[in-house]
């Protein structure tokens, strides 16, 4: 699933490509991953035309103004009262696409990030929302495995969205201080889960997932595996920091190209180059050359340095 870093590059890329521009019209393919207002939308939802064709309507000649980001959630904002909020999910795809765009590439992707996989000419039968712009580009969403959706709210309804209300705080926001960190750790109110599992949290602090919450402890060097009873002040304080420098440094890389990620324009984020531990079980460690391990954590596999990691 895309984490924080990769949100944001897709949050970046869209906002520079889309600002201003006006929707001519949208093809919806698949109704059940489209909804109109604030209510979750559930992975195991019916397909719904009806809901479908009011979201194409609302659509039509709606003017972006900008494109956000709350955790690993997109915000359209429209000049109207209305925005429309995106999750990815598990493999939900952007790809922006303008002649120039498509003089380059064909109109072919590759979708999954192998060496060896296909070339896709868009749209596909994994493209199942396609907006048309007034100056002729195209936004495509690909998702092979139909988890993600696009719903539409409107403005004074977004303090009714579930998803964004039960959101921890944003871990690079100039108010996410250690006191913040630390007490919101203290506090907690199961202090025997592991630590990776309390930072993948998204009530405890938004946009971590599997790849850097690895990442992270490594850096730190702490076990996944440590109970957070466990885990002493001056590492909660190593931990803060280096949710910070790791995240900061994805984000500088475009993210972490494994399994469906891609960037807007077809191409990959480099943020794997520099993982230490993430998807390295069996090889040695970057650092001291130990073999890395991994764990089953909550579903989740961690990995780790035995060596680097205490």
């Amino acid at each position: 699933m895309p984490e924080l870093p990769e949100v944001q590059t897709i949050v970046s890329e869209l906002n520079r490509k889309l600002k201003n521009k006006t929707i001519k019209t949208v093809i919806v393919n698949a109704p059940k991953m489209v909804a109109v207002g604030p209510g979750t939308v559930s992975n195991f939802r019916k397909a719904d035309k009806r809901s479908a064709d009011k979201f194409i309507s609302l659509l039509k000649v709606q003017k972006i103004v900008s494109v956000k980001r709350r955790a690993k959630l997109l915000i359209f904002d429209f000049s109207g009262p209305l925005a429309m909020l995106v999750h990815l999910k598990m493999t939900g795809q952007f790809i922006f696409e303008d002649k120039k765009q498509r003089a380059i590439t064909g109109g072919k992707y590759r979708l999954l990030n192998k060496p060896n996989a296909p070339l896709t000419l868009l749209p596909s039968k994994h493209t199942h929302v396609i907006f048309y712009f007034t100056d002729g580009s195209i936004l495509y969403f690909n998702d092979v495995r139909k988890f993600g959706y696009l719903k539409i709210v409107r403005d004074d309804e977004i303090d009714q969205v579930k998803e964004l209300l039960e959101y921890g705080p944003e871990p690079l926001g100039k108010k996410y201080s250690f006191i913040q960190f630390f007490t919101a750790v203290k506090n907690w109110n199961s202090k025997k889960i592991g630590i990776k599992q309390l930072l993948m949290d998204p009530k405890f602090v938004a946009g971590i997932g599997n790849i850097y919450s690895d990442e992270i402890l490594f850096h730190a060097k702490v076990r996944p595996t440590r109970k957070v009873a466990s885990i002493k002040n001056q590492e909660l304080r190593k931990i803060y920091r280096w949710i910070k420098l790791v995240l900061m440094q994805a984000i500088k890389a475009k993210g972490s190209s494994v399994g469906d990620f891609i960037r807007t324009d077809g191409s990959v984020g480099q943020m794997g180059k520099f993982h230490f531990v993430y998807g390295r079980s069996g090889q040695k460690c970057k650092k001291c050359g130990t073999i890395i391990e991994s764990v089953k954590l909550g579903g989740r596999t961690g990995s780790f340095c035995p060596n680097c990691q205490k």
